[in-house]
């Protein structure tokens, strides 16, 4: 009898697992190809630019797309990694929140935001608490992960995280966002490269080669950091 509900369990997270991947994977190819054609109709890039993002964009969507079909070959008795591997891809997911902000000159993780929060419009500070959301989860769901039994909640958990990050939060006014400021008055295309980092860091927990999800994870945060740098400085945008 235990031994039965044990696998249905199983069975019913990994069948969760799956409809969550699926759906954080669905909403980054949306995001991320919105993203192409709203760049491709303006100038104000280098020639170089919207190409390059493009490619790097449709490399993401495939690998993804490959690790999608490895997860769905996941059974309800599918093992789930301990360890230096594991901690080792945890470790990427909150740090990817810090690199994201790196578009806002790394708000709200500056020492100086309190003196600057109360002038900062209502949208703006959805955008600074989701990366605090994002940061602090990831954090305490590696906790759990580690150092309790739960670590398939952990893992859905981190999923949920990432569905919670899809809230409008950013009205900077940009190429990226025109159409959603157009639409909804905010868009919620910043924190896209972290649905990449969950279903990376997702991937790997489940054994499926972590040693390149992690150095894809790290992708993701240098290539976020790199993106942010660029436009804080005027080279990109």
């Amino acid at each position: 009898m235990n031994l039965m509900a044990k696998k249905s369990y199983s069975f019913n997270t990994i069948s969760l697992v799956k409809i969550l991947f699926l759906v954080i994977f669905v909403s980054a190819c949306f995001l991320s190809i919105r993203a192409i054609y709203d760049i491709t109709n303006f100038n104000i890039f280098p020639t170089w630019f919207v190409p390059v993002f493009g490619l790097v964009v449709l490399a993401l969507i495939a690998l993804c797309l490959y690790f999608g079909f490895q997860v769905w070959k996941l059974e309800g008795d599918a093992h789930l990694l301990s360890g230096k591997q594991s901690i080792l891809l945890w470790i990427f997911m909150p740090l990817s929140f810090v690199c994201t902000t790196a578009v806002h000159s790394f708000f709200p993780f500056r020492s100086d935001v309190s003196s600057i929060l109360p002038w900062v419009d209502p949208v703006m500070k959805i955008n600074y608490a989701v990366a605090i959301f994002g940061f602090a989860t990831s954090i305490a769901l590696a906790g759990v992960y580690s150092f309790t039994r739960l670590k398939n909640p952990a893992v859905i958990g981190l999923a949920i995280m990432a569905l919670l990050t899809l809230i409008p939060n950013d009205n900077c006014s940009n190429p990226f966002n025109y159409w959603w400021i157009e639409k909804i008055g905010a868009s919620p295309l910043m924190y896209t490269p972290n649905l990449y980092a969950v279903l990376f860091v997702t991937s790997g927990l489940y054994g499926i080669h972590p040693k390149g999800t992690a150095f894809l994870t790290i992708c993701i945060c240098l290539g976020s950091l790199l993106l942010g740098v660029g436009h804080q400085i005027g080279f990109l945008w």
